[in-house]
């Protein structure tokens, strides 16, 4: 790990080299695919030929995309394609192709670069949140799945440093995964740190602590799992062959949690010393709930990466900037604060500024709009430092799972058509006022049916349309949704505070944090059907 991390940090010293490197082999190697022909890479000697390309979105290789995934062979790019990625966009969802370079360069330094190597971490135990799916045969996938697959492939070994190894990382068994991960953090007092892939699910993990101590601790003390615990029977035994501590731990562990749960990763586990995930300033009051439970264990924050590129690597603990990977991708960045959205290069951007991001990757996209906004921070060597900002066109996201507007505008079409209803206007908040969080959906209009038909006929319209949001329901990362009816006139008067005046577009999604409470404050009781 050491030696990665040394060899990284020289890259960024010359990013600008190495990064012009990664775009000039790009092109070279993809010059004779049908896209590499149609923009002549083979006559792209320098930058300013290569800014003479489209800038491009998904729609532009929508069709291309489609004819890959029947077969097709040097359509965007000439390397050997492995997967097709679910990726929630903002219109609709979806599949980012991912080539054989593209699921190795970048996301090779994510874990032997971004955290701690010193010899405290020798021998030390961790505990992952996540439970990866094992089958390989959809090549219709998850990005977080096909990295960990090709960890496992790559790297033997790489989870034996987890409590439970990999017989616990990986299973088709979608169940009460937060029992499991629960089980296993207790079976472990010196655990060293917890990973996972957003910060959030750590959060979950604390607050199922919360909720359900006395059942979990109890299981444990009588290595016995009731059968009202989710979990299938080959999950059982697994859990209960592995071997645990003395009964004085359960007694301290007990003693700990009937004194509240302020500050009790660090009060349960003295060795505790890091969480690991993406989250930071966007992910507002989840942050700040979480460093409650945490106590002064610090906070990693891993990665920035998308289906379509890994982007950068954390290098340090509390800080929420990413260092760009030179080798992972090219990247370019459209001043948003300009209104000729000039084109800059990572040499040319400016600390303090904020820019959308254009990746050119190994998986046959070129030039295209991430929708991201980042924030440049600062440089390590030649490579920016940035933090992400916000989507250019926002998706309502909890857990990763960035369901579109148009997937939420469907689905509550579906509903008023289902219930003959006649609702005037919608719109969906995320809803922190409870954990798991849960989209809330304020109605206005006419109405004779109760808000609870209506939250279940959305969560599987949701479900039906996007794979993210159904998978991370059943997990129990999201909590069902939830309906609210309000008096009519409630999305004017928001509109109203905010002072948008004359004509305006239907309000679909606001992450303005009074705007739960102002719409709640104007719930209107529904006289339901007998």
């Amino acid at each position: 790990m050491e030696k990665d991390r040394i060899s990284f940090l020289k890259e960024c010293q010359n990013a600008v080299k190495v990064s012009r490197d990664t775009l000039y082999k790009i092109l070279r190697d993809n010059e004779d695919t049908e896209y590499g022909r149609k923009y002549n890479f083979a006559g792209i000697t320098d930058l300013d030929d290569y800014r003479k390309l489209p800038i491009t979105d998904y729609e532009d290789y929508k069709d291309s995309v489609k004819r890959m995934i029947a077969g097709e062979e040097n359509i965007l790019t000439s390397y050997r394609m492995e997967y097709f990625l679910t990726s929630s966009g903002i219109t609709k969802q979806k599949l980012i192709p991912i080539t054989d370079k593209g699921l190795t360069n970048g996301f090779d330094v994510f874990y032997n670069v971004a955290l701690p190597d010193d010899k405290e971490w020798e021998g030390a135990k961790h505990l992952h949140t996540s439970m990866v799916r094992t089958d390989k045969t959809q090549k219709q996938t998850f990005l977080s799945n096909t990295h960990f697959w090709n960890v496992r492939e790559t790297n033997p070994g790489f989870f034996d440093k987890f409590v439970g190894g990999e017989e616990f990382m990986f299973s088709n068994e979608i169940a009460d995964s937060w029992y499991v991960k629960l089980w296993l953090a207790l079976s472990e007092p010196e655990l060293k740190s917890i990973y996972s892939i957003y910060q959030y699910d750590i959060l979950l993990l604390f607050q199922y602590f919360k909720e359900h101590w006395r059942e979990i601790l109890r299981d444990m003390e009588n290595k016995s799992i009731p059968e009202e615990v989710h979990i299938s029977c080959t999950m059982k035994e697994k859990l209960l062959k592995r071997p645990l501590p003395e009964r004085d731990w359960f007694i301290f562990v007990r003693k700990e949690c009937e004194k509240g749960f302020e500050g009790i990763g660090k009060r349960i586990w003295k060795n505790l010393c890091m969480i690991n995930g993406i989250g930071g300033q966007v992910f507002g009051t989840q942050g700040q709930i979480l460093r409650s439970f945490l106590g002064d264990v610090k906070i990693h924050y891993f990665a920035y990466a998308s289906s379509e590129a890994p982007i950068g690597i954390a290098l340090g603990e509390e800080d929420d900037s990413y260092v760009y990977i030179p080798h992972s991708c090219f990247l370019e960045f459209v001043d948003v604060e300009d209104e000729k959205q000039s084109v800059r290069w990572i040499d040319e951007v400016e600390v303090g500024k904020k820019y959308e991001i254009l990746v050119t990757n190994l998986s046959g996209f070129y030039r295209y709009r991430l929708q991201d906004v980042v924030e440049v921070t600062g440089f390590y060597g030649q490579s920016p430092m940035m933090r992400f900002a916000f989507r250019k066109n926002q998706a309502v996201n909890i857990a990763g799972e960035k369901t579109n507007l148009s997937m939420i505008a469907d689905a509550v079409r579906e509903c008023v058509v289902f219930f003959q209803e006649d609702i005037t206007e919608h719109s969906v908040c995320i809803d922190e006022t409870v954990m798991p969080n849960r989209y809330c959906f304020f109605l206005e209009g006419k109405y004779k049916n109760a808000k609870e038909d209506y939250g279940r006929f959305l969560d599987a319209s949701l479900s039906e349309k996007n794979n993210d949001y159904e998978d991370l329901l059943q997990l129990g990362q999201i909590a069902p949704c939830v309906c609210i009816h309000v008096e009519d006139g409630s999305h004017a008067a928001w509109k109203t505070k905010l002072g948008m005046k004359g004509h305006s577009k239907p309000l679909q999604f606001s992450d303005a944090m009074d705007f739960h409470k102002f719409m709640m404050e104007r719930e209107r009781k529904v006289e339901t059907k007998k």
